[in-house]
């Protein structure tokens, strides 16, 4: 499985030595380009790669029409690659929609459920949780603090949710600012607060589901200086159990 989100993902997912083949589900939980630009590029990369025709994706409406669309976009590759490759060509592939909070599919191998979270004007912005047999992974997308999260990860065994940490949000902001970055302040920070959790807030969420793993991810602002122990310090101001700083490729 995989959840497409910033430029890199095509490649972190070849870094870490998984192969295309056994690429099974494509899960979104939003449409910001920064969630979904590599959704085409993972499809097209994959599918050279070998990636298998049976993959299914999964995300909020109007999936199934992007999808289509990317492959319009691409099919003269395609089919250039096709012909030169003796390949199948990549024609569509399986696409559910997700509109509302629910269950979204189950396996032999594992149960997906989605809650819907805050994050506008996008909507519907999705959390997931996975269940497999051995454990529970639970993702909160994009989203303020939410009750919602915290129910949909009730008794999981890693919480994976999103992070801003303030202090530094407001002075980096500043000092983009005053280099000339054309922003406004208050209306950047009035939707950051609208839109994202604040890291103390995120310990709170996981204390409340009882996950026994916390790992913080889309850390905002995405900077060297914060240090790790920054981070973990502000999430256990509420949150008892293990906290992770999430990184490209950690492995839990």
């Amino acid at each position: 499985m995989c959840s497409t989100a910033v430029l890199g993902t095509t490649d972190r997912y070849a870094q870490a030595g998984l192969s295309f083949n056994a690429l099974r589900g494509i899960f979104i939980t939003h449409h910001r380009f920064d969630h979904n630009v590599e959704y085409g590029p993972l499809l097209s990369i994959g599918w050279v790669q070998g990636m298998p025709l049976s993959v299914r994706a999964y995300g909020p409406p109007p999936l199934k029409q992007m999808t289509a669309d990317y492959i319009r976009s691409m099919r003269t590759t395609i089919d250039f690659w096709s012909e030169d490759l003796k390949m199948k060509p990549l024609e569509t592939i399986d696409v559910t929609e997700v509109p509302q909070a629910g269950p979204v599919m189950q396996d032999d191998n594992v149960k997906v459920t989605a809650t819907v979270v805050q994050h506008p004007p996008v909507k519907p912005a999705l959390g997931y949780r996975f269940d497999f047999h051995d454990r529970s992974i639970a993702f909160s997308g994009d989203t303020t603090p939410l009750d919602a999260v915290a129910q949909l990860a009730k008794g999981a065994d890693v919480l994976v949710h999103e992070a801003m940490y303030l202090p530094a949000l407001v002075d980096y902001l500043k000092a983009q600012i005053a280099k000339g970055r054309p922003v406004k302040f208050d209306d950047y920070m009035a939707h950051m607060h609208a839109d994202h959790s604040p890291v103390e807030d995120v310990g709170r969420i996981a204390q409340e589901a009882g996950v026994k793993t916390l790992v913080l991810s889309h850390l905002t602002p995405a900077i060297d200086s914060i240090s790790d122990d920054t981070w973990r310090a502000a999430a256990a101001q509420k949150f008892k159990g293990e906290i992770v700083v999430g990184h490209d490729l950690a492995v839990l």
